[in-house]
């Protein structure tokens, strides 16, 4: 702020000076045609004009100060205010801001430095963190990111600046966001196989369901792989299934077809009915012999340890263990 207050000062003197030998040289030619002044006159008048300069100089000086801290001032007060969950992804392009700024060929290492230290710069208490984890190859830690930390209502979260990835590469002159936990889901390994028995126990519980992994299903339909392509396209089309999850083969396990599924959200009993419907429409049947069913409920936060307690007193779970959730910011 002051540097900038004064090199604009520097720069006005160059030109005042400029004004000041001009002030001379009109006075010369104005000596030659009209009463010579005295000596002690001309001094007086240049140490006058002089010390305007210097009065003029330092009130710009002191006001691009007060224009530049009133300017991060409102920088610093627009970033502390988005310091929460709710308004954090206001700060993303601030930080991009600062990355494009950092010298071309800068280090993993001297970014998160640099970040560092400029975001605890901050007049809240950001407390950003540099993050490490053990390098498998050398047997040491490594810088491994950054973190900052957020309210979250009544908790402080901590959030990891998400760095983005260019050409299968993780480039960290910029960020896409930020990654974050919460232990608000429990893994409950049951002892059914049937996927009646599954949701008739979802029904019983008022809990969300994240997702009911485990699932194989044989069908008895013509094992040709048009036929398979066609039952993967149409299950990847569902609302409560993804891509990545949904796989099928031919003659597995003496069935002509065989799929492998997650299903999410299963809570929503409009859901439950169209699987219901589904496995009719392709003659699935469930895998008897197969891994039994898990499903991953939603808790509420913090009550994870009560709620391993509880499951495990049914007599259809065969354990109950706490997990996370991973959340973006985008």
């Amino acid at each position: 702020m002051v540097r900038n207050g004064i090199d604009q000062g520097v720069r006005l003197i160059t030109k005042l000076v400029f004004l000041e030998d001009l002030f001379i040289f009109v006075w010369y030619l104005n000596k030659l045609s009209s009463t010579e002044p005295t000596t002690q006159k001309l001094t007086g008048m240049k140490n006058t004009w002089k010390n305007a300069l210097i009065l003029l100089v330092l009130a710009i000086g002191v006001s691009s100060c007060s224009i530049d801290r009133e300017m991060e001032f409102t920088d610093d007060v627009d970033f502390c205010s988005n310091l929460n969950l709710e308004n954090i992804d206001k700060s993303i392009p601030v930080i991009n801001q600062f990355l494009a700024k950092l010298p071309d060929g800068t280090s993993k290492e001297q970014t998160f430095e640099s970040l560092k230290a400029w975001l605890n710069s901050f007049p809240c208490n950001v407390n950003a963190t540099i993050l490490y984890a053990l390098d498998l190859t050398s047997g040491h830690e490594q810088m491994n990111g950054i973190a900052i930390h957020v309210n979250d209502k009544e908790v402080i979260r901590e959030l990891t600046l998400d760095f983005a990835v260019v050409d299968n590469m993780i480039a960290y002159s910029q960020i896409t966001g930020y990654v974050y936990y919460k232990q608000d889901a429990i893994h409950v390994k049951t002892k059914y196989t049937d996927i009646n028995e599954v949701f008739d126990f979802i029904n019983s519980l008022e809990f969300g369901v994240k997702q009911i992994e485990n699932g194989t299903y044989l069908s008895s339909l013509a094992a040709d792989t048009d036929v398979l392509q066609s039952i993967i396209t149409n299950l990847k089309a569902k609302s409560y299934t993804t891509d990545s999850w949904v796989t099928g083969h031919l003659h597995w396990y003496n069935a002509n077809i065989v799929v492998f599924i997650r299903l999410y959200d299963m809570e929503n009993k409009n859901y439950q009915a169209d699987w219901i419907e589904t496995m009719n429409e392709y003659q699935f049947e469930n895998y008897v012999n197969g891994a039994k069913h898990t499903i991953v409920f939603y808790i509420p936060e913090g009550t994870g340890e009560q709620w391993e307690t509880n499951f495990t007193e049914y007599d259809f779970v065969d354990w109950a263990e706490l997990s996370h959730t991973r959340y973006m910011i985008r």
